[in-house]
Order: structure tokens, then sequence, then C-alpha cells
């Protein structure tokens, strides 16, 4: 029987970025499989839904390392606003394309979640408005067919 839990990974800083050493994340657990349930802030090749295995070291019990046994289509946009700019309206934009999103005020910062069904051209256009705008982007999983 799968088991929710909040899954603690260690994070590779360089440069002083991030400013944290470990993202806690919610996981559907069976076994070494999990299930991630929530966008992650800092996790590079991890979407909302991948299933991928993994073993938490024993001595800080976080994961390391990881393998995607079975990508979601999800794809993740990171958003820096380190200009303080106004992200609302875009937020709610992004939400009427079915991408929900979460924030992270202490480094201004936003995880978007792009589901596998958000037309690429829709999102191809939204990114082009927050890079328009000024928002800094990151593209930690990119699944989304760039011809579609």
């Amino acid at each position: 029987m799968p088991v929710t839990e909040k899954v603690p990974f260690a994070l590779d800083i360089e440069d002083g970025w991030p400013q944290v050493a470990t993202e806690h994340v919610w996981c559907e657990r069976e076994g070494d499989t999990y299930t991630l349930k929530n966008v992650p802030f800092f996790i590079p090749g991890l979407a909302l839904g991948d299933v991928f295995r993994a073993e938490r070291d024993p001595g800080n019990d976080c994961i390391f390392e990881f393998e995607v046994l079975q990508p979601s289509g999800h794809s993740v946009v990171w958003v820096m606003n380190n200009d303080d700019l106004d992200f609302s309206q875009a937020r709610k934009q992004l939400a009427e394309l079915g991408c929900e999103s979460e924030s992270f005020p202490q480094f201004s910062m936003f995880s978007v979640d792009v589901p596998a069904g958000v037309g690429c051209a829709e999102i191809n256009a939204m990114v082009d408005s927050l890079e328009k705008n000024g928002f800094a982007l990151a593209f930690p999983v990119w699944r989304h067919d760039p011809v579609a």
C-alpha cells in the first residue's frame, strides 16, 4: 500500500544557489518507488506525476540520486522574480491554461507545473511574455514538443 510523505532531496549548490541544501517534496512511496505529488523548486529532472526510483542515504535520509521510471509528460518552469515585479496577472493566465504554480516568497520564486495537455504554442507565448516583462526563467524539465 502506497504511503504519502515528505521526501528530502539533497541539493547541489553552485555559486551559492540554491541557498538551501535540502528540498522536501510530497511523494507517494511504495518501497523504493516514488510518485512526485508537487512541483519542485530546486530539483532538476523531476516533474509533477513522475514515477522514480531512489534510495535514501542511511546517514541523513536524503535522496542524492534518482532514476525516472515513468515520466509524467509534465514540464516545469521556474520563474525568478528578482525585480519585485507583479506576477499575479501572469499567474492567473497560467492557471487559465491549466498550469498550477507554487510560490517561494523567501527567494522571490515561483515553480510552475505545465501539464502534458497544455498546448506548446500557448505555453511558449506565455514564456515569451514573462521574459519580455523581465522575469528570469529556467526550464529544469521540458517535455513539451516544440512542434505541437
